[in-house]
């Protein structure tokens, strides 16, 4: 991902830490509202393997649309594919599978997911899963375009 200059999406800001034990313990934080830091949601961090490889990342928030940044821009589920497996089908995968987590284990009944306008392999995995388009914002920070799509699992 730093290679190719990726963004690192639905990580748990994994590209911020050196030590994978000290982001781990950071990432369980966020799992339960008692040690959640103040101003953040809820989340769940889902990593995929394939032949011991990290192919990709999935970061569900479960109370998206009761935080306002989420709400807008970034949705219920935030998601990255190792670059060298993008294009594969894996990201449409990992959608699928976390859509189904969505659904038995966090009981919710529709999720919003977020692109930047010009990511189109995101697009795809989104439309791959159901996804419907509702409208494009300006996202400030990069200048450009996010669309928002809904999923009813």
């Amino acid at each position: 991902m730093i290679e190719s200059k990726s963004s690192f999406d639905g990580t748990s800001n994994l590209d911020k830490y050196n030590d994978i034990e000290k982001w781990h313990l950071n990432v369980l934080l966020f799992e339960r509202p008692e040690t959640l830091p103040p101003g953040y949601s809820l989340a769940f961090e889902y990593v995929f393997l394939h032949d011991n490889e990290v192919v990709g990342m999935v970061n569900i928030r479960p109370d998206a649309m009761n935080h306002p940044y989420l709400k807008r821009f970034g949705g219920h589920i935030g998601y990255s594919v190792r670059p060298s497996r993008r294009m594969t089908g894996i990201g449409t995968l990992m959608l699928k599978y976390v859509l189904e987590v969505c659904k038995n284990e966090f009981h919710m009944e529709k999720v919003m997911i977020t692109c930047l306008e010009d990511n189109e392999g995101s697009r795809r995995i989104i439309m791959n899963n159901g996804g419907v388009f509702e409208n494009k914002i300006l996202y400030p920070p990069e200048d450009k375009m996010i669309e928002r799509y809904w999923i009813t699992l």
